[in-house]
């Protein structure tokens, strides 16, 4: 595995969810989207009159679904960029929110609370990615249930790709990936070029957890976890599985 020698800002998110997003993400479309949102409302139980947060929501995509199962949509997420975006995808059929994840202005208010595609353990102090947790928990009402969507720390490591180069219309996009043992973080930093021409540079890094990490991480936080996917089959979480999806209710 190749390490790089770059130094993720520790407030990198701040800036790498910007109006480049959709091309730098061009495949995560409202259509992908739709049976990921399906299985989480299916293991949620979700019935049609439930109140439920979409936490990090991003640019709504996840949101186009949800909606139908559930009677009140409220999307969170830090970015104003991709909230616009999101208010383009969902209208004016759902509230968006501006927030840190680490202070959710709701309390006691969900029935359940959706987190997709490792939109979570972002934060260097680990006390922060602690607090995530702690205000899910306290956004949910009495019983509420949550799903968290996180990428696998095995497979991640073993199917890590350290260089690649992508292009979306007239973008090329060149990722450089590796894993920061030492903070037990995985990396990428991306160089966003327009008709050969370098205009952005893109930082993203998560920390990275095992199951049994993860499982205490919720529990500290006051979330049971009642059931881990390897994907969103339903497949058990083993070493190969692409993800790591955490359900279950508020203790």
């Amino acid at each position: 595995m190749t390490d790089f020698p770059e130094d993720i800002a520790p407030d990198w998110y701040a800036r790498a969810f910007d109006h480049l997003y959709p091309i730098l993400y061009a495949h995560r479309t409202v259509e992908a989207a739709r049976p990921e949102a399906e299985f989480a409302a299916a293991e949620l139980g979700l019935g049609g009159t439930e109140r439920v947060l979409d936490l990090c929501c991003g640019n709504g995509r996840h949101m186009s679904h949800l909606r139908n199962w559930c009677g009140d949509l409220t999307g969170l997420d830090y970015s104003e960029a991709l909230l616009r975006l999101a208010h383009d995808s969902v209208g004016m059929d759902c509230a968006l929110v501006r927030a840190d994840m680490r202070a959710i202005p709701f309390r006691g208010a969900f029935d359940a609370v959706t987190n997709f595609f490792t939109s979570f353990g972002y934060f260097f102090d680990l006390e922060d990615n602690l607090r995530v947790v702690c205000e899910v928990a306290a956004a949910l009402k009495p019983g509420g249930r949550f799903f968290i969507d996180y990428v696998n720390r095995e497979s991640a490591i073993a199917q890590l790709v350290p260089e690649s180069v992508r292009t979306q219309g007239e973008y090329e996009m060149c990722d450089r990936r590796w894993v920061d043992f030492e903070r037990n973080r995985i990396n990428k930093h991306t160089t966003v070029l327009y008709n050969g021409l370098a205009i952005r540079d893109v930082e993203e890094s998560v920390q990275l957890y095992s199951p049994c990490e993860f499982e205490g991480l919720l529990h500290a936080g006051g979330l049971r976890v009642e059931a881990l996917y390897g994907d969103y089959t339903g497949a058990g979480l083993d070493s190969e599985a692409p993800r790591m999806i955490a359900c279950g209710s508020k203790e």
